[in-house]
């Protein structure tokens, strides 16, 4: 008798054990979209306080290391939205006995499957923070890329502030005219970054002589962009 219920505590504990699996972690896997899978790498972390952080990565998109919002985390329920890309979708996952984290992806009232597997300790990129440009760069960059065979004129300004950081602007000139300020601007060693965490447009770029040679990215969307300063007095995105 006394060994029958030994055996029943132990087994009892492992199965706490075996639910008490860390939410805590990197997860990995693919978001179900009708005609593809949609790859997606979560990592989340729970500070010593309780709070919850984390960051998404979406790899062909563009998105490295975006801050997730309204992280809730409750007895196995996991619920969260990506800031600023692929349209803020929002996330609403449970912790699965067999140790996967699985549920809903949604999207503009469209619903897909996902499914996550723990491949390591969480790695929650820092928020990222804009810095300085050197002064070759500060000033209007014109150029024009190529979007399915069509011509698109961009113009690029960037200026330092007194906080110490640059602030940066995009005005685009195709089907449309659109205007649309990046929040984050970085420069290490030449290299720049500019991004819009609304619309998701990011464009990196790296300074050569009197040129940057980069690449425009939104979404899916991707596409080589070099620009060049343009003359003093001059304005607007027509190169």
């Amino acid at each position: 008798m006394q060994l029958g219920l030994k055996t029943a505590f132990v087994f009892a504990a492992a199965l706490v054990s075996g639910a008490a699996e860390p939410i805590a972690a990197r997860w990995e896997g693919a978001v179900q979209i009708p005609g593809r899978q949609l790859r997606l790498v979560i990592d989340l972390a729970e500070a010593s306080d309780g709070h919850w952080t984390g960051s998404a990565t979406v790899p062909g998109f563009g998105v490295k290391g975006t801050p997730l919002t309204e992280i809730a985390i409750k007895d196995g329920e996991v619920s969260f939205g990506i800031q600023g890309a692929l349209g803020d979708p929002k996330i609403k996952g449970r912790l699965a006995a067999d140790g996967t984290l699985a549920g809903e992806y949604v999207q503009a009232g469209n619903t897909a499957p996902f499914t996550l597997l723990r491949t390591g300790p969480p790695q929650v990129d820092p928020l990222r923070q804009s810095t300085a440009v050197s002064k070759e760069l500060e000033g209007e960059w014109k150029g024009v890329m190529d979007l399915f065979g069509y011509p698109i004129n961009v113009a690029l300004k960037l200026a330092n502030g007194p906080g110490g950081k640059a602030s940066a602007q995009f005005h685009i000139v195709g089907k449309r005219d659109s205007t649309v300020s990046l929040d984050l601007v970085i420069e290490e060693n030449g290299n720049l970054l500019v991004q819009s965490t609304e619309s998701g447009i990011a464009y990196e770029g790296r300074l050569r002589k009197d040129e940057i040679t980069g690449t425009y990215r939104q979404g899916a969307l991707e596409a080589p962009l070099n620009l060049r300063l343009a003359p003093k007095g001059a304005s607007g995105a027509r190169p």
